[in-house]
């Protein structure tokens, strides 16, 4: 009906038509009115310089108000010829200008954002209408990441603990983040994720927080490792064994092919037999700790169970067999009454060695092997390697010194023996008589 009424001739429109178009005239001058005239944006702790209408010249009456809500708040009054009113809320902050109008806010703060409305001798319609958005500059972003193991989900975090954050910026190596990886964002932005980590994922990220009015950037250097710490101690631990194991199969051997009288007897081979068995039975222990940090990190393996069921009975009998011969070394042949119980013994910690070194050997390949998905230094194996010859060879150095010393008395007491026969020889022939001189007589 209405919009027959707009369509008739103007002399033909009742008079109720023609008030409605004239309050909707009106309606609408107001909302285009009410519509900000421009948008400022300013930092906390500063200034802005809020402009008043420029269209009207005579100026009798100006009014500055801030408008965030229902109720308006009046901030300045001036009466031409007068002094400006300031209302006590703005006192000491605002610095009003009566050639213009326009108004100067000291010291914003973010409560202070809102519509501010200069009208000029209460003419709405020529009032001018300022939105002003106060933020606070973000502080400078802090980056963490949960984890850096390759195979792992990794989250890369961007905290900014102050300021008013409206868009964050992730690049990789100074460009964006490549497309063609599976990284996803939080809804916020703040998070990076990374479904599993690749050598390919190693570099330097950055993150970039900013608002209208600062932004702040920060970088995190991603390093992927290969193997987690409880790996790198499997690899030293694996070391240790595999060096262990070697030198008690060189005191073996030693032991075998040594004979006449460079063959070690008496004390000298006690010792030397408790410290190869008791290198035997360390470098058990450490096999059989290095299999249980794998499997806690890379599940449980067939293999390794059996190695370390054999492992626990080789630590058995080195150990039994060791501590025999520090306090009871006779009743060593105690054990020995039978052929089976002979064979267990005497083949036990020669087995070990062998079985040792093969799965040491495996152990490392296969950590080294992982090492390689990341981009991070592999593991300076130096340090578990010459810790271990560096007690091996001490304790073996000491028995060759005992060995020595040994042939060394061993000789000496030769020669004194020696050297007594044949005093004694010497005395028994002064004691017999000349067989002439007797005749004579």
């Amino acid at each position: 009906m209405l919009i027959c009424c707009f369509l008739e001739p103007l002399s033909t429109i009742p008079k109720g038509c023609i008030f409605i178009a004239e309050l909707l005239l009106s309606l609408q001058w107001t909302s285009e009115a009410a519509r900000p005239s421009e948008r400022k944006v300013a930092a906390v702790g500063s200034s802005v310089l809020l402009l008043a209408p420029d269209t009207i010249k005579d100026i009798k009456f100006i009014q500055w108000e801030y408008q965030n809500g229902n109720v308006p708040r009046i901030i300045v009054q001036y009466y031409k010829g007068s002094q400006p009113t300031v209302f006590t809320r703005y006192e000491g902050r605002v610095v009003f200008y009566s050639p213009n109008g326009s108004l100067l806010l000291e010291n914003l703060q973010e409560p202070d954002s809102g519509v501010y409305k200069a009208s000029i001798n209460l003419l709405d319609t020529e009032a001018r209408l300022t939105l002003l958005q106060v933020l606070r500059p973000v502080s400078q972003p802090q980056m963490w990441s949960n984890s850096s193991l390759a195979g792992s989900r990794i989250q890369l975090g961007c905290d900014v603990l102050e300021g008013t954050v409206e868009n964050i910026d992730w690049k990789k190596e100074g460009g964006p983040v490549p497309p063609e990886k599976c990284y996803l964002l939080s809804e916020s932005h703040r998070e990076l994720l990374i479904q599993k980590g690749e050598k390919s994922d190693c570099g330097s990220y950055s993150c970039n927080v900013s608002n209208e009015i600062s932004w702040k950037e920060s970088f995190l250097n991603l390093t992927i490792i290969g193997i987690s710490p409880p790996l790198e101690h499997a690899l030293k631990i694996s070391i240790a064994a595999l060096m262990f194991a070697l030198f008690s199969g060189m005191g073996f051997l030693t032991l075998c092919l040594a004979s006449g009288r460079q063959r070690i007897k008496g004390e000298t081979w006690r010792w030397t037999v408790i410290f190869i068995q008791g290198l035997v039975c360390v470098s058990s222990i450490l096999m059989f700790a290095a299999t249980v940090l794998w499997m806690q990190e890379e599940g449980p393996s067939v293999a390794f169970i059996l190695l370390q069921i054999l492992l626990t009975h080789v630590i058995i009998v080195t150990a039994l067999i060791s501590a025999t011969l520090v306090w009871q070394p006779a009743k060593l042949s105690e054990f020995k009454t039978k052929t089976w119980q002979r064979v267990i013994l005497d083949s036990t910690a020669p087995g070990a060695v062998i079985l040792v070194v093969l799965f040491a050997s495996l152990l490392l390949q296969k950590i080294s092997q992982l090492q390689e998905r990341g981009c991070s230094e592999a593991v300076d194996p130096t340090s578990s390697t010459v810790s271990s010859a560096v007690i091996a060879i001490v304790g073996f150095s000491a028995l060759f010194l005992c060995y020595h010393r040994g042939q060394g008395n061993q000789r000496r007491q030769g020669d004194r023996r020696e050297m007594k026969q044949h005093s004694q020889k010497e005395a028994e022939e002064e004691v017999e008589p000349d067989p002439e001189e007797e005749g004579l007589q």
